[in-house]
């Protein structure tokens, strides 16, 4: 496997297990019905940097990332690049 997919693929897992934190956290929502992760409340992420911590420091972040601040800048990135409400349930509305 050549080193430009092993750093894609890792950026995935970290963009998913950075996301997941903040589903985890309260800071984003998952749709019951489709599985989308959104941020309806746009508010304090601080929630999802403390458990991003905790789990860090508890050794589960391991393979992942390889400091905490490389976790919390995915976390911010996942957080500020998800949509305010699932994008199938605004289609659904909107139609």
């Amino acid at each position: 496997m050549s080193f430009a997919k092993r750093q894609i693929e890792l950026e995935e897992q970290q963009w998913m297990v950075a996301q997941e934190i903040a589903v985890d956290a309260g800071v984003l929502e998952r749709c019951e019905y489709h599985g989308e992760v959104f941020d309806a409340m746009a508010g304090d992420n601080t929630p999802a940097y403390m458990r991003g911590n905790r789990l860090f420091s508890s050794g589960e972040l391991n393979g992942v990332f390889s400091d905490r601040r490389e976790m919390t800048d995915a976390i911010k990135a996942a957080i500020e690049d998800s949509a305010m409400e699932c994008g199938y349930c605004a289609k659904m509305r909107s139609e």
